[in-house]
């Protein structure tokens, strides 16, 4: 029998029909971060819907086993319901996985001694997870979408963006002032592809692809979480292939906005990180070159693509405000940032 969730709430009747998919006994549930925290006889598991296939969360689970198995490290590890599979389905067809759960502190990027902890444990991870490629996956196409690419595509959005803002013919206030500001931001992002032209990474990830290298995908301070047994590191579905320089630029700029793009903060994130692992000159050289896009304005610019909501606009007025003032603050971190890695301070 289920018994009802925190708060007094029973849970809901579309996580009944997914959990009772699985050969487990559910004793209550409560809401987490966009997903349904299940207490059970096997201990705390997390509900949680998933829009990709089922061969990648069987990829990922092998992956993560392995690294759990040799370090101890707590991760994502996916249960497989009572017919093998790793997805089910509720009653509208939407489509769920479930795997463990870790009750802890959310790590705070405010918190400098938190930020300490969580660059150091994200070190560790980058140390080890790498894992051995099976038959089928040593098959596949082996070029990768690294930056270059990445930016070209960011790059072809905001000019598509410019171009339907100019021919918008009555523009509302967000529209202008995004408008008013878009060239310094698109000259920044174009002198940014025109310099990675001149360079060639293809080596570097073909190394990384071939040893099984692989990163987090959206490490951010929400999916690390500090537990009695030390850190939890969760919700690795949009796990990549290659170097995990691309957590660190993430979790970097998503802590140094956070804090005004603060030096010593930069230096914190810095240091933290390399006590347990350096970076290879490539991986600086990338580092550099995904910090300086500015990531922010894009987004800004691909939302507003894809959405086009007047209501969602004007908060994103604001936001695009704040952009610009931390705009100063931001040049010089990142300025700052390459000294540090370069030992140049």
């Amino acid at each position: 029998m289920t018994k009802s969730g925190k708060g007094g709430n029973p849970m809901n009747d579309r996580a009944v029909s997914v959990l009772e998919n699985y050969d487990l006994s559910v004793l209550r549930t409560y809401k987490g971060r966009g997903a349904i925290v299940c207490e059970t006889d096997q201990g705390l598991k997390v509900l949680r819907e998933y829009r990709g296939t089922e061969e990648r969360i069987e990829q990922l689970d092998r992956m993560l086993r392995m690294v759990r198995e040799s370090t101890g490290y707590l991760m994502d590890a996916y249960l497989r319901n009572k017919e093998g599979g790793y997805l089910c389905r509720d009653r509208e067809q939407n489509v769920y996985i479930l795997k463990d759960y870790y009750e802890g502190k959310e790590c705070v990027p405010e918190d400098k001694e938190n930020i300490a902890k969580a660059f150091s444990h994200m070190a560790k991870l980058h140390k080890v997870m790498h894992v051995p490629r099976q038959e089928q996956e040593q098959e596949q196409a082996v070029s990768i979408n690294g930056l270059e690419q990445e930016i070209h595509k960011h790059n072809a959005e905001l000019r598509r963006g410019k171009k339907f803002l100019r021919k918008r013919p009555h523009r509302s206030e967000f529209e202008n002032f995004l408008l008013s500001n878009y060239d310094f931001y698109l000259e920044k992002a174009v002198d940014l592809e025109t310099k990675l032209l001149k360079e060639d990474f293809s080596e570097f990830y073909q190394k990384c692809f071939h040893e099984g290298v692989f990163c987090h995908g959206d490490f951010q301070y929400h999916n690390i979480v500090f537990t009695g047994d030390g850190p939890a590191v969760m919700n690795f579905e949009k796990f990549q292939w290659g170097s995990g320089i691309k957590d660190f630029a993430l979790f970097f700029r998503k802590v140094m906005e956070k804090n005004g793009w603060d030096a010593g903060f930069g230096v914190l994130c810095v240091e933290s990180y390399i006590k347990e692992r350096e970076f290879s000159e490539t991986e600086k050289k990338l580092l550099v070159y995904r910090l300086s896009y500015p990531e922010k304005f894009w987004k800004i610019v691909n939302f507003y693509i894809n959405s086009r909501k007047v209501a969602l606009m004007d908060r994103n007025t604001e936001k695009l405000r704040k952009i610009m003032e931390q705009e100063p603050f931001r040049e010089q971190s990142i300025s700052f940032f390459e000294k540090i890695i370069y030992n140049r301070v």
